[in-house]
């Protein structure tokens, strides 16, 4: 009897546990089918080949494609040679913005700071689906 009574109790916990996990990262006829969605245009950008010394800039299109406000909780990057920010930290539903990216050559210095470099621009925000995004600039710095 003790051994089926310790069997319904380990069934009652997994099941709390998935029907827990299945409520933090919702589904698509659960309740997060409205959440905010965040999509970037274009998901990377090469610089191509550029001098050391440049400074670069580029645009990344944000886009709030879900239901609900978009929160852009915190931008960072890679390295401390790019800057990116945001024009303001909320989309509504629809809404689209520019994520702005400045990569200076010159901030790095030594041999790493030549040949093909790659950089990340972290993006933390409120879509439960993807809460970090992750886009990246390259180069090839000669």
């Amino acid at each position: 009897m003790a051994k089926k009574g310790l069997i319904l109790a380990l069934v009652l916990v997994l099941s709390l546990i998935g029907y827990g996990y299945w409520q933090a990262t919702g589904s698509e006829t659960g309740p997060n089918n409205k959440a905010p969605r965040i999509e970037v245009k274009p998901k990377s950008f090469h610089f191509g080949a550029v001098n050391y010394g440049q400074k670069l800039e580029t645009n990344f299109r944000l886009m709030n494609q879900g239901e609900e406000k978009l929160v852009i909780k915190r931008v960072a990057t890679s390295c401390g040679c790019t800057r990116a920010w945001v024009e303001k930290k909320e989309l509504a539903p629809g809404e689209e913005m520019n994520l702005k990216v400045v990569y200076d050559t010159q901030a790095m210095t030594g041999p790493k700071a030549r040949g093909r470099q790659e950089r990340i621009i972290y993006l933390k925000t409120n879509d439960p689906a993807r809460p970090q995004l992750e886009v990246k600039i390259y180069a090839d710095v000669n």
